[in-house]
């Protein structure tokens, strides 16, 4: 990625962002200082005034001015058409059926195989736009919205996300397509897909390992769903992938918080069965495991992996999932009993099974909970053993 310049100076014009035009922000500079400030009247009238971007820093003005899109896009280009160019010598773009030269090379970043998925990264952008606004224009309701909208990241052959490099290179293809608003009867829509963008761009960026800017562009999109008031639903999603790049940072603690509010909240709305309140356990539970409050996270899951097997099933992923973080805070504990080293290979066992009679002996996650059971077995064989040594160390001072 480009470096970014450093915050302006006094007496610089700041650049402002798109985002916050809408919402009432603007620059003002003082006269006794120079210095620029953010201003905005608050919705009960009070002048609001302060040195800090709202919400942003300069990292992200910067990262997502309009005038770097589209250098940004072509720098995300050329790194994945690099990337791919020992697969696609010699093959056809699928959808204008050129081939890639120069400084127009193909990718391909999904699951096709064989000759198929070739494409160049303009073709994809330019197909994706063109779908979702023939759906919008069409009013072909919100259900055809999405599927078009998923061409952004999506293969249309496999039906694969795209991967790497080549989905950070789709995440800019869209922001630049969408960055700039229109002065039309389009805004408002034109304003709704902007906000799209910045997901696929902030998921792009994570996707090609670029965490600090996905965390810059998740952190930006955080603070405007927060000041437009959008849906819980959309906030915790996004909050979600903060936590994800958290981890990916190694700030695990910022990361369980934030897991912690999200399983919080969802449980709130939506009730204890509903699949993503699951799921937000599983997650909180980890990061409990991972920072070694093994008590926190056995006391969660006692009490969550019981509603998954009955709401999702035995034989769901996210119930077999919950179920091997239990067992593994069982026996990774310093305080685990042999009770608790018995429970944790009974747990795998049955675990084992279920996954090969429902995904097969060679499924990778049947693989994962093999590899679980034979270190929960080994743990057990160990404590045992040196519980048998104590007795005989016992038995021979007598």
């Amino acid at each position: 990625m480009a470096e970014l310049a450093a915050a302006p100076r006094r007496g610089d014009p700041p650049a402002l962002s798109p985002y916050l035009r809408p919402l009432g922000w603007s620059m003002q500079q003082s006269r006794s200082t120079g210095e620029w400030y953010y201003v905005r009247t608050a919705p009960d009238g009070r002048r609001v005034r302060q040195r800090e971007s709202p919400g942003y820093g300069w990292r992200a003005v910067l990262l997502l001015a309009p005038d770097r899109a589209d250098q940004l896009f072509e720098e995300a280009e050329a790194v994945a058409v690099a990337s791919c160019a020992a697969d696609t010598a010699g093959q056809t773009c699928y959808i204008c059926y050129g081939e890639g030269e120069g400084d127009v090379g193909l990718v391909r970043g999904c699951s096709c195989c064989g000759g198929n998925g070739f494409a160049h990264v303009s073709c994809l952008a330019e197909q994706a736009k063109i779908l979702y606004e023939e759906a919008r224009e069409n009013n072909l309701g919100n259900k055809a919205l999405d599927e078009r909208w998923a061409r952004w990241y999506t293969c249309g052959l496999c039906e694969q996300n795209y991967h790497g490099v080549v989905r950070c290179a789709l995440g800019w293809a869209c922001w630049k397509t969408y960055v700039e608003r229109p002065e039309t009867d389009q805004a408002r829509w034109f304003a709704i897909a902007r906000r799209l963008a910045l997901t696929q761009l902030g998921l792009g960026l994570y996707k090609a390992s670029h965490y600090e800017d996905a965390l810059t562009v998740f952190m930006a999109e955080l603070s405007i769903k927060r000041q437009l008031g959008a849906p819980e639903r959309f906030v915790l999603a996004t909050q979600s992938d903060l936590a994800r790049t958290y981890r990916s940072l190694g700030r695990l603690d910022d990361a369980m918080r934030l897991r912690r509010e999200i399983y919080s909240r969802r449980l709130e709305l939506y009730g204890e069965e509903q699949e993503t309140t699951i799921l937000a356990a599983l997650n909180y539970a980890f990061f409990l495991d991972r920072l070694e409050h093994y008590a926190e996270a056995k006391s969660l899951l006692r009490r969550a992996t019981p509603v998954a097997r009955r709401a999702l099933g035995e034989g769901h992923m996210t119930t077999l999932m919950m179920r091997g973080c239990y067992a593994t805070t069982l026996y990774e504990g310093p305080d685990a009993t042999l009770d608790d080293l018995r429970e944790a290979a009974t747990t795998f066992e049955e675990m084992e099974r279920t996954a090969r009679r429902l995904l097969g002996s060679a499924h990778p996650t049947a693989k994962t909970i093999e590899r679980s059971l034979q270190k929960a077995r080994a743990t057990l064989r160990g404590r045992e053993d040196r519980d048998d040594e104590s007795l005989d160390d016992a038995d021979d001072t007598e």
